[in-house]
């Protein structure tokens, strides 16, 4: 017995070019980009932080950090993690990272940017220096090996292994209490650098 095979058209050449421009520009849209639901569901990313829209749709995400984890068990002051956000900024601003206040929109005006590339840096490193000296050295190395990996390079350290590392100590309650005690001071160093200013 013999099988009748189905007679299989050729697609049409014009078709195809135009369902693949399609799908490149669907994939070009921002409109239509988002984030994976089943990434998100993961345990790897149970402190990612999430915003959605009426219908579901996540609209942003972002990985709390240690500071926010701390922040949310009540554990650190709001001035405290105020002073480290801004300690982060200036981290930014000085690596012109993703973080830092960068204006990439066009200027209608063509007269000389009165505050220049490298003079808005060289601002940030100075307010950096000038606030991590008065935190004490402990302190800064400690929050500068905390967050500069994270605001350069966009990945956080294991913060326990950064303090054991920072200051030798391996007892778990003892290091979130030397990391709280670092953000405090921090936050009475830009309070002395706001005083002074005033």
């Amino acid at each position: 017995m013999t099988r009748k095979h189905k007679a299989i058209r050729p697609s049409d050449p014009m078709e195809i070019v135009r369902r693949r421009a399609a799908e490149r520009a669907s994939g070009r849209d921002p409109a239509n980009w988002g984030l994976d639901n089943e990434m998100l569901r993961l345990s790897a990313n149970k402190d990612v932080e999430t915003a959605t829209d009426q219908s579901g749709r996540i609209l942003r995400a972002r990985r709390q950090d240690i500071f926010d984890l701390m922040s949310g068990r009540g554990r650190l002051s709001p001035s405290a993690v105020n002073a480290v956000r801004r300690l982060q900024d200036d981290i930014a601003c000085l690596h012109r990272t993703a973080n830092g206040s960068v204006a990439f929109a066009p200027r209608v005006d063509r007269s000389p940017d009165t505050e220049g590339f490298s003079e808005s840096r060289r601002r940030a490193g100075a307010r950096i220096e000038l606030v991590l000296s008065l935190a004490g050295a402990a302190n800064a190395r400690l929050l500068a090996a905390l967050c500069e990996p994270e605001v350069v390079l966009g990945r956080a350290s294991d913060w326990r292994a950064v303090v054991k590392r920072e200051t030798g100590e391996g007892l778990s309650d003892a290091q979130g209490a030397i990391l709280r005690m670092a953000c405090e001071n921090l936050a009475g160093a830009y309070d002395m650098v706001d005083r002074r200013r005033a």
